[in-house]
């Protein structure tokens, strides 16, 4: 099972995505590696070679995502709250989240004072890419699948209703899924991850006003294989084969955006 129960700064945002690495992942510069708590450090370590394995194809997906299952099963959540200037964080999310928005992804990047203005583009490719977000209360991240791409999502606050799926059968207009697990109350640092090969499809519905999220995730992981981000799906109103078995219309963003609003 992946998600399971634990216990219990605007210069940290950016808009393009990262490059992995130990300082760039948040890691403050003027603070040094070895003045950060040793689980901190450790935990970051074990990120970092899980993605680097992954993108020099050592391992596989599947392979990849039972490493992050282990890593965020281990996560000294508040460490790497406070690490993150979280307070500080989540404020400058809301702050430049739209009003309209249910959800918002914000990639993690350290920016110095006197750096030049990080330039935007495609998120790269084979690294891997942090962020941190926010879904309002009501609002879901939408049941999705992809292609050819890896992630995964830790709660830092609040309370999400998750539910997995495993897509058993893409059917042009269509898919087939089965759903793997339903998690009513999952709270600071529950997770999920997802790859091709086990539970593919996620949906995150936020459950409180102050839901927020540690995510990562790769793209193009698998030579010759197409990239797709995110392939919505309506779950509101599929064709049920049994009880935990659905043909799914696949739906445009839009179109998610406007049934899983609150």
């Amino acid at each position: 099972m992946s998600l399971i129960n634990r216990r219990s700064a605007l210069q940290l945002l950016g808009t393009t995505a990262l490059g992995f690495s130990l300082a760039r992942l948040g890691l403050a510069e003027h603070i040094p590696l070895g003045e950060q708590p040793e689980d901190l450090v450790q935990w970051m370590r074990q990120l970092q070679n899980n993605a680097i394995k992954l993108g020099q194809r050592e391992i596989n997906p599947l392979l990849w995502q039972e490493g992050m299952d282990q890593i965020y099963g281990a996560t000294p959540l508040e460490q790497l709250k406070e690490h993150l200037r979280f307070s500080e964080v989540s404020k400058a999310i809301l702050e430049k989240m739209p009003a309209d928005r249910g959800e918002f992804f914000h990639t993690i990047t350290l920016q110095r004072p006197d750096a030049a203005e990080t330039p935007s583009g495609p998120e790269p490719r084979q690294v891997l890419i942090t962020k941190v977000a926010k879904v309002r209360k009501g609002y879901s991240v939408p049941p999705h699948g992809h292609s050819n791409m890896v992630s995964a999502f830790l709660c830092l606050s609040g309370e999400f209703d998750v539910r997995l799926y495993d897509r058993l059968e893409d059917r042009g207009d269509s898919m087939v899924v089965r759903r793997t697990l339903h998690q009513e109350s999952a709270g600071p640092g529950t997770w999920s991850s997802i790859s091709d090969y086990r539970e593919n499809v996620h949906w995150l519905t936020a459950k409180s006003d102050d839901c927020y999220l540690f995510t990562c995730k790769m793209l193009s992981v698998e030579p010759g294989i197409p990239l797709n981000g995110r392939i919505n799906i309506d779950l509101i109103n599929p064709q049920k084969l049994n009880s935990v078995t659905y043909i799914a219309p696949k739906i445009s963003g839009e179109e998610a955006s406007q049934l899983y609003a609150k």
